[in-house]
């Protein structure tokens, strides 16, 4: 009994890809149909601009605003096809791209995540309870912070006593 069709791994052994929803996910495959729909939308585009110069009085300006918005109007019907086949190949393009920069931003999240580990494993000798620089004597007063005293503090021996 076969499970698998011939077709399928023909394909992938010649380079061409899988296949899906009839659209080959190759690239030149993929550029052939982009450029397959915009031909065929811009000779659309002609065709009606050029029924509206051969049958009407409508010229210049007005002409191509309506053979635009014509041609716009009859695609979405018979183009359907090729702009779907052209939608999942540019959406397979920007996928790719969007995985390549997942991809990027979580190596720079482990590597950023394996120098704070090996920064804490190295540390001034200074133990997980305690905050580097907490027993040092030196005033940390600052602009927004007033000089603090031991004979200031209320907590100091011999101020209540």
């Amino acid at each position: 009994m076969v499970t698998g069709s011939s077709l399928d791994h023909s394909s992938e052994i010649r380079g061409l890809g899988a296949y899906r929803g009839g659209v080959a996910e190759s690239p030149r495959q993929g550029a052939g149909s982009v450029a397959v729909y915009t031909a065929m939308r811009v000779g659309l585009f002609v065709g009606v601009w050029l029924l509206l110069q051969l049958l009407t009085p409508i010229r210049g300006l007005w002409a191509a605003v309506i053979a635009i918005v014509a041609s716009g109007l009859i695609s979405l019907v018979v183009l359907n096809r090729q702009r779907t086949a052209m939608g999942s190949v540019v959406g397979g393009f920007f996928g790719r791209i969007n995985a390549r920069i997942d991809a990027a931003s979580q190596a720079e999240d482990h590597w950023e995540e394996q120098a704070h580990v090996q920064a804490q494993g190295q540390g001034d000798g200074v133990g997980d309870d305690q905050v580097a620089g907490a027993d040092q004597g030196w005033d940390e007063s600052g602009p927004d912070r007033p000089a603090t005293d031991d004979a200031q503090r209320s907590d100091s021996p011999g101020k209540g006593d």
